[in-house]
């Protein structure tokens, strides 16, 4: 593995891995707090595209990268439009 591949690899996680923290926290509280509409469907259209724009290489660390970050905004996009009732 070259360098600049590595490089890639590194930044292409650490790109995925931010989106991390917010997912988990709002699949524990069942509802997006303080995330605006806007943001999570600009999240969801950039992750979409850039994942078919990457399909053709799928060894490419973008499309592990974008594949991870779509379906993280999907999940946000899910508990922003339909959140968790409270349990009584």
């Amino acid at each position: 593995m070259e360098f600049i591949e590595v490089c890639g690899w590194i930044g292409s996680l650490s790109y995925f891995f931010y989106s991390l923290p917010q997912t988990v926290e709002t699949v524990y509280n069942g509802k997006t707090n303080g995330i605006s509409t806007l943001m999570i469907l600009l999240i969801i259209l950039g992750s979409f595209f850039s994942l078919l724009c990457i399909l053709p290489d799928i060894t490419s660390p973008l499309f592990y990268n974008f594949l991870g970050t779509l379906v993280c905004a999907l999940i946000l996009c899910k508990y922003h439009f339909f959140p968790r009732k409270k349990r009584s």
